[in-house]
């Protein structure tokens, strides 16, 4: 009697360990399908920051060609109002060779001829506007194309303007050049200059 006890208990026994047999065959990635995934994501994303780059470039240069633009407006505008010293040649300019220390004239306290409101427009155009009792190249500037202090404020870093004549500025065909740097991205060494040239005819006063 007690010999058979024992063996429906082996049996039992038997019988429920087939329920915890593990499957032969195992599913999931091996160690090389995760390191090809990975270097496929890694060069994907390589691709996505190099068209980051590109973009940003495009955007800087589109930033830098509108604030050009704002320059010829302005340096336009200021002639047209004052069409007698293009006339006579008071607005040719370069102005790597403007000395923004020059004294301005004060054509809010006195009358101006057209030479001296040439000569305060070139300024304002390159230097910017000064603060009232402030000097260029002391931090109080706003606007223009120079920095001369790290606080300056300007309207095109690194800019340059050059007013022209063609054929004598009698005619009044004047050519407008603005041109700048543009920032390097990314691995570039050698910064690219842009430039803008709109020409203009100036009728007679």
């Amino acid at each position: 009697m007690k010999k058979q006890t024992s063996t429906n208990n082996f049996l039992s026994v038997r019988n429920s360990t087939a329920y915890l047999r593990l499957p032969t065959s195992q599913s999931g990635f091996s160690l090389i399908e995760v390191l090809i995934s990975a270097m496929i994501l890694s060069t994907s994303m390589l691709g996505v920051l190099s068209m980051q780059f590109v973009g940003l470039k495009g955007t800087h240069q589109s930033v830098m060609k509108q604030q050009a633009l704002g320059v010829v407006q302005n340096a336009m505008e200021r002639m047209a109002a004052n069409r007698a010293a293009v006339l006579d040649g008071d607005y040719v300019l370069d102005s790597a060779t403007l000395d923004c220390t020059t004294t301005r004239p004060d054509c809010s306290t006195t009358t101006c001829e057209t030479e001296d409101v040439a000569l305060l427009d070139k300024l304002i155009l390159v230097c910017g506007n000064v603060a009232e009792g402030g000097l260029a190249g002391d931090g109080s500037r706003t606007g223009g194309l120079k920095i001369e202090n790290d606080d300056d404020i300007v309207s095109l870093p690194s800019g340059s303007l050059n007013i022209a004549c063609r054929n004598g500025c009698a005619l009044g065909d004047v050519t407008v050049t603005v041109g700048w740097t543009n920032r390097a991205f990314k691995e570039e060494t050698t910064l690219q200059n842009g430039s803008i040239s709109l020409n203009l005819r100036v009728a007679a006063p």
